[in-house]
């Protein structure tokens, strides 16, 4: 199980390594094209958008893998050990019942109603744009199986390939 995640955990770093570079890219392009060249690139714009909402998306998911995400733990903190570990399993549940009906099934669901529909400037399906959606879901629900299954906790993971 530590392989899989370390196998995600490298495809997600990947993935927006690559996304944040592009949009690094395009977003000089567009200043230079613009300001420079005296011509508008209205592609870049929405490209660079749309990789901004994977790129969000992509690395929330590998934060959670990370157990760096925000947390209110004053509450929890405030209980014994044991009951802590309770309500952290509690709130692992919530999470992926959260992301399997919001992310996985509704995300499925807006992929669907916008798989006819394409980006005025660049064409591109927004299909693929919701797609980014129900892949993080999927990726925070296997990254808090992970986590639940190997008993690891907020308090002692680090961040890491």
């Amino acid at each position: 199980m530590n392989k899989a995640k370390k196998i995600v955990d490298k495809i997600l770093l990947s993935l927006s390594s690559i996304l944040i570079i592009a949009m690094v890219i395009l977003s000089i392009w567009q200043v230079m094209a613009r300001y420079v060249l005296n011509i508008s690139s209205p592609g870049t714009e929405e490209l660079t958008r749309y990789m901004l909402i994977w790129f969000g998306l992509m690395t929330a998911a590998y934060v959670f893998g990370a157990k760096k995400h925000i947390a209110i733990l004053f509450f929890r903190e405030k209980f014994n050990p044991k009951v802590q570990i309770v309500i952290e399993r509690i709130t692992d549940l919530l999470i992926i019942f959260v992301a399997a009906a919001l992310m996985i099934y509704g995300g499925i669901e807006v992929v669907s109603l916008t798989s006819a529909q394409t980006a005025a400037a660049t064409g591109i399906s927004m299909a693929l744009v919701y797609l980014s959606l129900p892949v993080s879901g999927i990726f925070i629900i296997f990254y808090t199986i992970h986590g639940m299954l190997t008993n690891k906790t907020s308090d002692n993971e680090e961040v890491g390939v």
